[in-house]
């Protein structure tokens, strides 16, 4: 996900006079650039939608900001989905998203770890709060770590002519309760991609549907 970090004005150092010009006092404001400025644009979004939403945890507004992000391919250049990712921030889209929300559990997360590599003791001293019971799965891969429920999918290492089967829980956040999803496939050349259900139906808000 991209987002404003050119040239932004922003609260400055009072204290600060490295930049302050001589015989001035040190200003208010600054104008500054670069993943400092977009950090903080990124969590004002979630601030925002959180105060719309109230009842959404950090893994669900997350999917309504990333599956909103505005995104162009009209230019000269060819990119990838590596490329543009999200896609740019948008202001207003995490507040009406298209209804559905990927929610990542902290199994989820977790689970991440283990199939990078890490143990469970390992992982224990990363987390301060890991679940009672938890272990990691036995069948541990690389590979796997396109199993956790996240708004985009990425497979590793498809060799020709496999199959891969990846699983995604979706909820229905729509403000109408009731509500049908169906889908269009962009698939990247010498890929094929089926997908089961074609169409999500809901019948009220905050159903889910395993895909």
């Amino acid at each position: 996900m991209a987002a404003p970090e050119a040239n932004r004005s922003a609260a400055w150092q009072a204290n600060d006079k490295e930049l302050t010009l001589k015989g001035t006092e040190p200003p208010l404001f600054n104008v500054i650039s670069g993943t400092s400025m977009s950090c903080p644009h990124v969590s004002a979004m979630v601030a925002v939608v959180k105060s719309h939403y109230l009842s959404w945890n950090p893994s669900a507004i997350k999917p309504a900001i990333l599956t909103t992000g505005e995104i162009s391919t009209s230019g000269p250049l060819q990119p990838t989905v590596y490329d543009y990712g999200a896609g740019e921030i948008s202001t207003s889209g995490p507040l009406q998203p298209a209804g559905l929300v990927y929610e990542t559990t902290t199994i989820d997360c977790l689970n991440f770890l283990c199939h990078h590599g890490n143990n469970t003791s390992t992982i224990k001293v990363i987390f301060k709060d890991v679940p009672a019971g938890f272990a990691c799965p036995k069948d541990l891969s690389v590979d796997l770590m396109s199993t956790i429920n996240y708004p985009s999918i990425a497979v590793l290492n498809l060799a020709r002519n496999q199959a891969r089967t990846i699983n995604r829980t979706l909820t229905n956040v729509a403000g109408d309760g009731a509500a049908t999803y169906s889908l269009t496939i962009e698939a990247p050349n010498g890929i094929k991609i089926a997908v089961v259900p074609t169409s999500l139906q809901f019948r009220r808000s905050n159903n889910f549907w395993s895909v």
